[in-house]
């Protein structure tokens, strides 16, 4: 019986350690199907404005249903990080961490089923779906940072991450920064209605720290697979 127990164990856990992976190659996928349609979007629609027009502008161009693609993607990928994080990650900040993150994944579910509102009209009430899209996307980049920053802070004494920690932490504080510029950025909205400054290249700023932080958490992860069991901490 205790043979045959053990080697039960060994294909639980080496199936564990393969959807793991599976999970991180998916969050990287996305990521990078939501990069590959911003500059896609750039290169066919050179109409927009990067340093003025949001991304989610770009829903309104002849190849708008890329911003669609692109969110979905960028938002399942994310999920599937928080579920792969989620099975070697267990400590209370890390947890908070991970909602924050399942957070920010919805958050581009639903900014990608619910389209923004024609640019230029920040003086107008918006409508239901630029309402959806803006709420999701005020709450999305408001959480990612804290998920970035607690998820950094609680692998920098896990072993397992021991090669990706420290670029975390520093993508972390990077994501942090970018979001206070992008939200100071956007003051003028909130404020007196008028149009923000430099909202799309702060807003592009913002994405690329986000997009190397998600990418460098599922490469960490995978690195963590490495070990022969996934230790529960």
């Amino acid at each position: 019986m205790i043979p045959e127990t053990t080697h039960q164990d060994e294909y639980s856990d080496t199936g564990s350690r393969k959807s793991t992976r599976w999970l991180a190659y998916t969050s990287l996928g996305g990521s990078s199907c939501f990069t590959v349609c911003v500059f896609a979007l750039h290169l066919l629609e050179p109409g927009f404005n990067p340093l003025d027009h949001a991304m989610s502008d770009y829903v309104h161009g002849a190849q708008g249903w890329l911003v669609t693609v692109g969110l979905l993607a960028l938002g399942l990928g994310s999920l599937a990080l928080t579920f792969g994080l989620a099975r070697t990650l267990h400590r209370r900040s890390a947890r908070i961490g991970q909602w924050c993150l399942a957070i920010w994944g919805v958050c581009g579910l639903v900014g990608g089923i619910f389209p923004d509102d024609l640019p230029g009209h920040w003086n107008q009430p918006p409508s239901l779906s630029g309402s959806l899209h803006g709420s999701a996307a005020l709450v999305g980049i408001t959480v990612l940072p804290i998920a970035a920053l607690l998820l950094a802070l609680s692998v920098r004494r896990d072993p397992r991450w021991h090669r990706s920690a420290r670029i975390l932490l520093a993508l972390a504080i990077t994501t942090v920064v970018g979001f206070v510029i992008l939200f100071f950025s956007f003051l003028p909205v909130l404020m007196s209605a008028h149009p923000p400054i430099l909202f799309g290249l702060l807003e592009r700023i913002f994405f690329v720290a986000a997009l190397s932080w998600l990418a460098a958490a599922a490469i960490g992860l995978l690195q963590t697979m490495d070990d022969t069991t996934i230790s529960v901490r």
